[in-house]
């Protein structure tokens, strides 16, 4: 068997296991492929990201997902896997393509849609400055205007990010930057109704999102 049909076995391996929610054997299975040269961003992309697109799909259709016990085990499986890539993702010097602020806002404790956001965009050449869960609205500001970051991303997953959201924008504009910095949005409970009100991109998933910011950085 050549590497590369080793590889997609272990992909396909892995999505089941993302899809089934069986977090014993995600990791392990991670673990595997890595060691035998699997690229961490197919395993990222074409197995975690897939797997969980498709369980959404499956389960909600076109509808939003706000919760089910099948894809809280596949959730958690993607979470662990992810803590085994996460060391392999690191900006990518003259190729990085732009520059992203990430995170998720005051009063919001979840981080793995937003971090798995976070590891796709850094797979596809972008610099992220990843901060995390329960963010101050203020630090994506001062955040923004230290890195010079033309893109802002904001990952909610319970309605009263909609009010921290709002407050984020209010802060860009009072510091005069909101016309120089793409936003964007994605999470549970966005919708993009929400998101066009107050003129954000939407991404429903990761990799909707990489294809905004290279949009917003000229399609290169």
């Amino acid at each position: 068997m050549s590497d590369a049909n080793r590889w997609d076995e272990f992909v396909n391996t892995l999505k089941v296991a993302i899809i089934d929610g069986d977090f014993d054997s995600a990791p392990k299975i991670t673990e595997d492929a890595l060691k035998a040269g699997a690229k961490p961003e197919v395993l990222m992309g074409k197995a975690i990201s897939e797997g969980i697109n498709e369980l959404e799909e499956k389960l909600f259709g076109g509808y939003k997902a706000w919760g089910h016990p099948i894809l809280f085990f596949a959730v958690e499986a993607a979470r662990r896997s992810l803590e085994l890539l996460e060391p392999h993702f690191k900006p990518r010097g003259e190729q990085i393509l732009g520059t992203v602020v990430l995170g998720t806002p005051t009063g919001d404790v979840h981080d793995m849609g937003g971090k798995m956001v976070a590891l796709t965009l850094m797979a596809a050449g972008f610099k992220v400055i990843y901060l995390g869960r329960d963010v101050p609205s203020s630090l994506f500001i001062h955040k923004v205007r230290e890195s010079g970051a033309k893109i802002l991303a904001i990952s909610s997953y319970q309605t009263t990010g909609f009010d921290r959201i709002r407050e984020i924008l209010d802060l860009l504009s009072a510091a005069g930057i909101r016309d120089k910095v793409k936003v964007m949005v994605g999470g549970s409970s966005i919708t993009e109704k929400f998101a066009d009100k107050f003129a954000l991109g939407y991404g429903r998933y990761a990799s909707e999102a990489v294809k905004l910011a290279k949009k917003y950085v000229g399609g290169r």
